[in-house]
């Protein structure tokens, strides 16, 4: 006699139950089992069914599994359900092409940073201890300077630009003045002559 069976048994003397109510319950229960083991067994076939229905990836030869495995290529990356040996390849042509692109990319991106910098970069005015040019970067412009210098050489500014240095409005200024004095030279060139011819004549009426 089984656990189940004791307990029914139990549960008729409990409740009283007749012979007919017992032989109606126990039918009733293996109606009720019947139709769950029904539904347990629909149910792993409806399982099955699927997981038939859904194809799985594959290799169709194992020098395609070798080669994929070679370059680090997982099965989960192709499309196509049968692997071959050319799909792989094709793989990594794109792969290859598109890595080609980015670092053609990254050049490209480089090259304008470095002609910007380029273009942007200023040199030192200044002269180093040698008597050269000084090759530095030209960061700063100290207050009165004309021209940019290096850290080292910003505080000395002064003595990097000299009268040659001067600036084009200053170099205006000069040649403007220098033209004054030539005319006012001029002038008084005139005024000499036109005295002398004054006197040569007043010498010649007094005759």
């Amino acid at each position: 006699m089984s656990m189940l069976e004791i307990k029914i048994e139990e549960y008729v003397k409990k409740n009283e139950i007749s012979y007919s109510g017992r032989e109606e319950l126990i039918s009733l229960m293996n109606e009720i089992v019947i139709s769950m083991c029904n539904r347990m067994l629909n149910s792993v076939e409806n399982e099955v069914k699927v997981s038939n229905k859904e194809e799985v990836k594959r290799y169709k030869s194992k020098k395609a599994s070798e080669y994929a495995s070679e370059h680090g290529i997982s099965i989960e990356e192709f499309e196509m359900k049968e692997i071959s040996k050319k799909d792989v390849e094709d793989l990594i042509r794109k792969r290859i092409k598109g890595e080609e692109k980015k670092e053609v990319k990254n050049e490209e991106v480089k090259k304008e940073e470095v002609n910007s910098k380029s273009k942007n970069r200023v040199i030192c005015s200044g002269i180093n201890k040698k008597g050269e040019s000084c090759k530095a970067v030209g960061t700063i412009q100290p207050e009165g300077a004309r021209k940019k210098y290096c850290f080292r050489h910003a505080e000395e500014y002064r003595s990097f630009e000299c009268e040659s240095d001067s600036s084009d409005e200053e170099l205006n200024e000069e040649k403007i003045l220098d033209n004054e004095e030539k005319i006012l030279d001029n002038e008084e060139k005139i005024l000499d002559n036109e005295l002398f011819n004054n006197t040569e004549t007043l010498s010649e009426n007094d005759e």
